[in-house]
């Protein structure tokens, strides 16, 4: 099926559940005109949507992209086989659907990795079966791309269980800073986040091994190539925390995978930054292990990590560790306030 040619409304789509209302349910955005002031076409947008079991979630982040009121758009799911009513749900929109197939994958990578491929568009992005677009957000992203813009980030809307929201936005790096994965306050909220196509292009294929830092790997790639980009305090999306979340599912291999991943895009560096920051990284593991658990509690297993690892010594985080082991929570406390920490 060819990409959606003129933007979608309401009375196009068939009828929401009847206890659903508001967006994307009973409300839409504006409509687009079918071409841009100049009268050419407005650059194509592909979205591409991996899903596995989420038919509880799909059918309001398949309105929330269909409901842009974008005339250019290409919409491509690829569901991994689901066993719930996900597939009923997909039938229900497909003729609006640019692409779709349900069949067993490898996981969300490869799901990923087999929808970009079929992706023709100018501008790119995937949004996860459980998250949705805010309403006329893809209008806001064409405007920043038409001023040449090459990744475009945005924020969304973190929705709890409780009905308790929170606006997080992604938050401006690059490639030196975005591949030290132990500094907080240092992301990209996914869903949020578009690339121009031939950037995305030497992004991808994505490791289809990696289970939870695809999107970290995909973000490195696209800042080492240092695109012109844009970081805005908007909200694109909306993130539901219900539980089942990849992200809230304790993983024991989530600190490897990031390791692993840095440590291979890391060759980008230049020589001697790149031992630096291969040093970097296996101190951080050893600290991280140490806070884990994995070393024996207090002075031994500081002094065990430190005969391993002499270069903690570099760690404000490693001294703080031997401050309290030595001499206490409330000795510790005190320094940490004399200093301003």
């Amino acid at each position: 099926m060819p990409p959606i040619a003129k933007a979608l409304t309401l009375k196009d789509l068939p009828a929401p559940p009847p206890d659903r209302t508001g967006w994307p349910w009973t409300e839409e955005s504006q409509p687009l005109p079918d071409r841009m002031p100049d009268r050419s076409e407005w650059p194509r947008i592909s979205i591409v949507t991996p899903s596995y079991n989420y038919g509880h979630f799909i059918e309001e982040t398949i309105r929330s992209v269909l409901l842009q009121g974008y005339p250019n758009l290409e919409y491509i799911i690829i569901d991994g086989g689901s066993t719930d009513r996900t597939v009923e749900i997909i039938k229900k929109y497909e003729k609006y659907i640019t692409y779709w197939v349900s069949e067993p994958d490898e996981g969300q990578t490869d799901a990923i990795n087999k929808g970009f491929q079929l992706c023709t568009g100018q501008i790119f992005a995937w949004l996860n079966a459980d998250c949705s677009y805010t309403i006329s957000a893809l209008e806001k992203v064409v405007n920043y791309y038409l001023n040449g813009y090459k990744l475009i980030a945005g924020g969304c809307v973190v929705v709890y269980n409780d009905g308790r929201e929170e606006a997080v936005y992604s938050v401006p790096t690059d490639f030196e800073r975005y591949l030290k994965f132990w500094i907080a306050g240092c992301g990209f909220t996914q869903a949020d986040v578009f690339l121009d196509k031939e950037l995305a292009d030497d992004c991808f294929p994505l490791d289809k091994k990696l289970y939870m830092v695809m999107d970290y790997q995909y973000f490195l790639r696209a800042l080492s190539k240092n695109p012109k980009q844009i970081y805005l305090q908007q909200t694109w999306s909306k993130d539901k925390l219900h539980g089942s979340n990849k992200t809230l599912i304790p993983y024991e291999g989530g600190m490897a995978e990031f390791s692993r991943v840095a440590l291979a895009e890391s060759t980008q560096l230049p020589l001697i930054r790149r031992i630096i920051y291969r040093m970097d990284v296996k101190d951080y593991l050893v600290i991280h292990s140490l806070t884990d658990g994995k070393y024996p509690d207090g002075k031994v297993g500081l002094l065990t990590a430190l005969f391993a690892r002499p270069t903690l010594l570099r760690w404000p985080v490693f001294w703080k560790m031997v401050i309290k082991a030595i001499f206490g929570q409330k000795v510790y406390s005190w320094v940490m306030k004399s200093v301003g920490r």
